[in-house]
């Protein structure tokens, strides 16, 4: 929801006089957001005008780079001194990758999806517009081209999803102009188009949902899970979309359940969706709607500013950062779903505890996890991020973005293996975006693909042509992501065997079945030495 008036606080000296030129470089459009516009959380602790304070203007002099590109000259770094210092300046892209600097998306992108047209489909709550501001983002050209919702709906704090055609299905969202309480949900659903970029209004829920979870299952239905009734109690009722017929079924009373909001939902490869990120984990077998209880997560819980992730194998699900009542954690645990007994066992940690932070699957496979912050919804932002390796089990520090991107902030996989990071409903960089290009951008010579097939049914061979096909060690499919409040709904890595026909491509197998692929749009990538190509965009199924 959003909230209205907080003061501004002036900082004097010579940093105050930095930040105004700051402010001034990279000051958004007339639809930038003001004091007020910020939703669902207390008051920030920044200025109306969007002003870091002192401490988050120093940590962004840190950057480095970064901190260099964004004020049009040296860092702040040579004011610090210290090891960390010293280490990110030493740093490189092909170590730790490279930020551009922050630009002009026209709206505080607190939803963001990735289409198979190319675009990113951002959105947020009206804002000089009649319904919810919307645009499309296009990665290659930068073009942003308005298509806000033209009625009094507003979609900001629904769940959403990317169905078999492409469509975007949206579940809930906030009462149009409603009052601003954290109960003000809706029982809409909303469908967006990208081949005529129209949106349509969708079948009605049993009830009002605010901070839903949408998870698409391996025969194409959506179920729709969790969230607040307006009386600020949780939903306990499950409901099914069937997206051929467009109807919305209520499941039978075996499937209700008392779930958090925005609760993290994973499709297993057995068809069962794992709910994780509470203190047990439950599985809700959609066949026959009744849930089963399963380990305890080692932290208690994560709340639901965590991350989590079903990790490359699709038997293992990973849970980052994230809170309890008293502790920002910098923790991460996995479950493996092919172990027994089930446990969730520790992992490395991160270096940083955040909450409210963003987790991308890459396209060779590891996990970026960018943004977030120690407590609150805006305070003590991390802009360094961390990359996870699956295999070796460890994480590595990346190059530092510029912008605070902590609550309402996104972050997602682009086809060419870079990484949008955009959003946080607070400061002047709230309408910004920034762009990341991982260390495998700057490792060698990128393979091509120069045909794949546009689709692919399961379990079937077909052919990648490509003139690197000697070299290609590892062939992917990723599910494009559709992210909100530290939930990604869809990214899902699925690995590919494959072969080299000798000639002039590859021979790959698609997936096995559609629980380990669920019908949609994939990014296909294809890997040398760990250098992936720009994707090519396959329907499955």
């Amino acid at each position: 929801m959003r909230f209205a008036g907080n003061q501004a606080r002036n900082d004097p000296g010579r940093i105050q006089r930095i930040r105004r030129g700051l402010a001034s470089r990279l000051a958004t459009n007339a639809r930038s957001s003001a004091a007020g516009s910020a939703r669902d959380l207390p008051p920030p602790t920044s200025g109306a005008a969007g002003q870091m304070d002192r401490r988050n203007f120093l940590l962004a002099g840190t950057a480095g780079t970064a901190g260099a590109v964004l004020l049009g000259g040296r860092s702040l770094a040579p004011l610090l001194s210290g090891s960390s210092v010293t280490a990110r300046a030493a740093a490189t892209p092909a170590t730790a990758g490279q930020w551009t600097a922050p630009f002009n998306l026209t709206l505080v992108s607190i939803h963001a999806v990735v289409l198979h047209t190319g675009n990113v489909l951002l959105f947020s709550w009206p804002k000089n517009t009649v319904g919810s501001d919307a645009v499309l983002w296009n990665p290659v050209s930068g073009s942003i081209t308005n298509i806000a919702l033209t009625y009094q709906r507003d979609i900001f704090c629904g769940g959403m999803t990317v169905l078999a055609n492409g469509q975007v299905f949206t579940a809930g969202g906030h009462i149009y102009q409603g009052a601003l309480t954290t109960a003000d949900g809706v029982s809409n659903t909303t469908l967006f188009d990208p081949a005529s970029n129209a949106w349509t209004e969708g079948p009605t829920m049993d009830v009002p949902r605010w901070y839903p979870t949408v998870a698409q299952l391996g025969d194409g239905t959506v179920r729709v899970l969790g969230g607040s009734v307006n009386t600020g109690a949780n939903a306990v009722t499950l409901d099914a979309y069937n997206p051929s017929t467009n109807a919305l079924t209520v499941l039978p009373s075996s499937a209700n359940k008392s779930m958090s909001l925005y609760p993290r939902m994973k499709l297993t490869t057995t068809g069962l969706l794992a709910f994780t990120n509470m203190a047990t984990t439950s599985f809700l077998n959609p066949s026959t709607s009744t849930w089963t209880a399963g380990p305890k997560l080692n932290s208690g819980t994560r709340a639901y500013n965590d991350m989590a992730v079903l990790l490359p194998g699709l038997t293992k699900i990973m849970e980052i950062g994230g809170s309890n009542a008293t502790t920002t954690f910098n923790t991460a645990e996995i479950l493996d779903l092919s172990a027994s007994p089930l446990a969730w066992k520790a992992t490395a940690s991160m270096t940083f505890a955040r909450r409210w932070a963003n987790a991308v699957l890459l396209a060779d496979g590891t996990v970026l996890v960018v943004g977030g912050g120690a407590s609150g919804q805006f305070t003590g932002p991390v802009l360094t991020p961390e990359l996870y390796d699956p295999v070796s089990a460890t994480w590595t520090q990346m190059a530092a973005q510029a912008a605070p991107r902590m609550y309402h902030s996104t972050a997602v996989l682009l086809p060419d293996g870079r990484v949008l990071s955009a959003g946080q409903s607070n400061g002047t960089l709230q309408n910004t975006g920034e762009i990341f290009s991982p260390p495998y951008l700057f490792a060698g010579a990128r393979p091509t693909i120069t045909s794949a097939p546009a689709s692919v049914g399961y379990n079937q061979q077909f052919t990648i042509t490509t003139p690197n096909f000697a070299s290609i060690g590892r062939v992917a499919l990723v599910r494009a992501g559709s992210v909100t409040h530290s939930n990604n709904f869809d990214q899902r890595y699925v690995d590919l065997t494959s072969t080299s026909n000798g000639s002039n491509g590859l021979t790959a197998t698609s997936p096995l079945d559609s629980n380990h692929a669920p019908p949609g749009w994939y990014m296909l990538f294809i890997l040398s030495s760990g250098v992936p190509s720009v994707a090519s965009w396959v329907q499955v199924g």
